[in-house]
């Protein structure tokens, strides 16, 4: 505590703590002696006479320099008779023991119970300023909160160790795997049926050719439309064989090529081979 106001404190309480209930700064009584003033309650003459005792005990209290025995004397006193004297000794009291903040806490109350004459009241705002000053230059600062964006910068300075993880293969299809193998599969065997249909288209459209050129050399006018009509059957049958057997390759090669290729997730292979008495298709549909 600063030596002045450590000074002027002991000098003002003594004072004040030496005339009893009636301190130094008290309000002046109403008409006639003992009269409660005006905006305070009722008092009783025993509870006024247990107040005063328990003041005059405070005040021996606080010269033997038990601070808080005296402030809990005061402040029974006070319940039993609130008078504003009562508060500023509990005030002064703090202010002894270096409470500052209470004894703010308790001249702020003071100066504004009903009945303080202007004199008190500029005594009491008079420490009130001192010490609030006091509390203020000697208050400890709270300390500053770490600021998010410093850490985050410190944090961004520091060398990288780890690579961030690469993103997850997507996961492996087992069913649409056996698909592509199995259309693998039906693909290079159409291919060998379609090239087994096309040889075979070429062997019997040679056959249909032959009896062709047969026909205008033959003995009898019967023999001749004999082997032109083989030769019709014969080409006819080579025709349908050379379509089956392109379809059949083609849809071969597709299969194969589809088969081989691994699909998106998002694309369905529809593939339908058609036959007719009139050759054979197919029809391949890509949905994305």
């Amino acid at each position: 505590m600063h030596p002045l106001l450590t000074a002027f404190t002991c000098t003002t309480l003594s004072l004040s703590l030496a005339l009893g209930s009636s301190v130094a700064f008290a309000a002046p009584a109403g008409e006639g002696e003992g009269a409660p003033a005006e905006g305070q309650p009722e008092v009783s003459d025993a509870a006024r006479s247990e107040g005063e005792k328990l003041s005059e005990e405070a005040i021996a209290k606080f010269q033997a320099k038990d601070y808080d025995g005296a402030i809990e004397l005061f402040e029974r006193a006070y319940e039993l008779d609130p008078q504003p004297n009562y508060l500023f000794n509990i005030g002064r009291v703090h202010e002894e023991a270096g409470n500052l903040e209470a004894a703010v806490k308790y001249y702020a109350k003071f100066v504004k119970q009903p009945g303080v004459d202007l004199d008190s009241r500029g005594v009491a705002l008079e420490r009130l300023k001192v010490l609030r000053e006091i509390v203020q230059e000697t208050g400890e600062p709270d300390e500053p909160e770490p600021d998010a964006s410093e850490s985050d910068d410190s944090e961004s300075d520091e060398p990288q160790d780890q690579l961030e993880p690469a993103e997850p293969p997507p996961p492996v299809d087992d069913g649409a795997a056996k698909k592509r193998k199995a259309m693998r599969g039906a693909g290079f065997g159409l291919l060998g049926v379609g090239a087994a249909a096309l040889i075979a288209g070429g062997v019997v459209g040679g056959l249909a050719q032959a009896d062709n050129n047969n026909a205008g050399s033959a003995a009898t006018p019967n023999e001749s439309q004999d082997l032109l009509d083989s030769s019709q059957t014969k080409a006819l049958a080579a025709d349908v064989m050379f379509g089956v057997g392109g379809a059949l390759v083609l849809t071969g090669v597709i299969l194969v090529a589809v088969g081989f290729k691994k699909p998106k997730t998002s694309e369905r292979v529809a593939f339908t081979p058609t036959f007719g008495p009139r050759g054979a298709g197919a029809s391949l549909r890509l949905r994305f």
